[in-house]
């Protein structure tokens, strides 16, 4: 087996990095939350960039019904621990890089542990776990870390960047925390994706919040990867470039449609509220 060797593995990274840019990558620290639907694709993207010292976390395991869309789910891992085979994937392209591996998952307790000496984090909680995204975000503001969140919607993409600039997690969902998960969800659903491109030809009836299930496709997986993963270098070479919420990215390349907003005052936006009332009706909630 040859012996490895960063600067020739990542050359071809040369010109849209620069040598000291690169340099930056491999001493750079990011967090992933999450090893599942794009957690797992995000690791590996960001392993090819040459990024050397990562924290992941995830307690699940691997099953047939990840197989549409999650990196590494195969029929040799199925009921092996996501991060347990991310991280050995991720070293085989990097054997030079220091993964800290969380299998508990993210919460209040070890939240401070997992941020400690990151330069960013990319959000890849489960979308239903809103409580975690919560600490997340709010951690990471105190700190003064950027979060880079995309959640892939039918065949495109809503995105989202938090930074100690930008509006709170609270003031932009605006969520009711009493009210019903399944509201809470949708709610958190059309401030990721004020545009609602994906709403004019996902079928609906393949929606059931309560019982947190949800469409997904690999295309629009691996685009949140492209959209997620870019920013995440912007945040690491070029973090003045950021544009935090309530500025969004919405992308979908199956109608070729971009939209990027400003949306004033987050889900208390007028449109926003109507937004949700029309949809609490269409799916029952």
């Amino acid at each position: 087996m040859p012996l490895f060797d960063y600067d020739l593995a990542f050359s071809r990274n040369h010109g849209i990095t620069s040598a000291e840019q690169q340099i930056g990558l491999k001493h750079s620290t990011v967090a992933i939350a999450g090893m599942g639907g794009v957690g797992g694709d995000y690791l590996i993207t960001l392993a090819r960039i040459g990024v050397g010292n990562f924290k992941i976390s995830d307690f699940d395991n691997f099953e047939m019904a990840n197989f549409n869309r999650q990196y590494g789910a195969t029929m040799s891992t199925i009921d092996l621990p996501k991060m347990e085979v991310m991280h050995k994937l991720a070293l085989d392209i990097n054997p030079e890089a220091k993964i800290q591996t969380f299998g508990s998952g993210i919460d209040s307790t070890n939240i401070d542990e997992f941020l400690e000496g990151v330069d960013v984090v990319v959000d890849a909680i489960e979308f239903f776990e809103i409580n975690a995204h919560r600490i997340l975000v709010n951690a990471c503001m105190a700190k003064s870390i950027p979060v880079i969140f995309g959640v892939p919607l039918g065949y495109g993409v809503g995105m989202l960047v938090y930074t100690s600039d930008g509006m709170s997690f609270d003031d932009y969902f605006d969520l009711d925390y009493a009210a019903p998960l399944e509201q809470q969800v949708l709610k958190m659903s059309l401030g990721c994706a004020p545009a609602g491109f994906h709403l004019k030809y996902v079928d609906p009836t393949s929606v059931d919040l309560s019982q947190r299930k949800a469409p997904s496709i690999a295309s629009g997986c691996k685009l949140a990867t492209g959209m997620v993963i870019t920013q995440t270098i912007m945040a690491l070479l070029h973090p003045k470039e950021l544009k935090s919420i309530p500025h969004y990215t919405c992308y979908d390349a199956r109608l070729n449609k971009l939209k990027k907003g400003y949306l004033w005052r987050g889900n208390r936006h007028p449109l926003q509220k109507l937004k949700f009332i029309f949809a609490r009706k269409m799916l029952g909630i």
